[in-house]
C-alpha cells in the first residue's frame, strides 16, 4: 500500500516535472534577449555533445541529473525530495532544424515517462531553456549544462 502511494505521488510530481526548469526564473525569452542572451541553433548543439544537464523540478520536489550523448541516448537519474527516492532515467533526443531539442525519457524505478521538448539559450556562462520561442514564453536557468569532458 506504502509502495502504491510513493507511485502515486512520485507520478504527480513527475507530471509537474513537465516544464522543469520554469521554477527558477520568471524571466521571458524577451527579457533574456533583451539582456544578450541568444537561441542556440542546431549547430551549436551539437558542438555541446556529449554533454550533462542538471536541474530541479519546477514544483521544487525533485531534480534530475542527465546525460545526453552524440549518438542520441539520454542516460541519467531523478530524485525526488520529500520521498527520498531515485530512479535511472533513459530514453532519446533529437534536435530540429530551428534547434528545439525533444527529450523522451523513461524513469523505470517510477514506472513514469516524459516526452518534452526545449529551446536552449545562453547568456554569458548560463544556460536557460523555453518550451517555445515566442517573446512571452516563460524561461528559466539550468543548474548546470556543460559538455563531458573527453567526450
Amino acid at each position: 500500500m506504502k509502495q502504491a502511494f510513493v507511485c502515486a505521488k512520485l507520478s504527480v510530481a513527475l507530471a509537474f516535472a513537465a516544464l522543469p526548469v520554469l521554477a527558477l526564473s520568471q524571466s521571458t525569452v524577451a527579457e533574456l534577449m533583451d539582456k544578450g542572451g541568444s537561441a542556440l541553433t542546431k549547430a551549436q548543439w551539437q558542438e555541446l555533445l556529449p554533454l550533462r544537464i542538471e536541474f530541479q523540478w519546477p514544483n521544487r520536489q525533485g531534480e534530475e541529473e542527465l546525460f545526453l550523448s552524440a549518438d542520441g541516448k539520454i542516460t541519467g537519474k531523478g530524485y525526488h525530495y520529500s520521498s527520498r527516492s531515485e530512479s535511472p532515467a533513459s530514453g532519446a533526443w533529437r534536435v530540429e532544424d530551428d534547434g528545439k531539442v525533444c527529450t523522451p525519457k523513461t524513469f523505470t524505478a517510477w514506472n513514469s515517462s516524459t516526452n518534452l521538448c526545449w529551446y536552449f539559450f545562453q547568456q554569458g556562462g548560463s544556460y536557460f531553456a523555453a518550451p517555445k520561442l515566442e517573446p512571452d514564453a516563460k524561461v528559466g536557468k539550468l543548474k548546470s549544462m556543460a559538455k563531458v569532458p573527453g567526450g
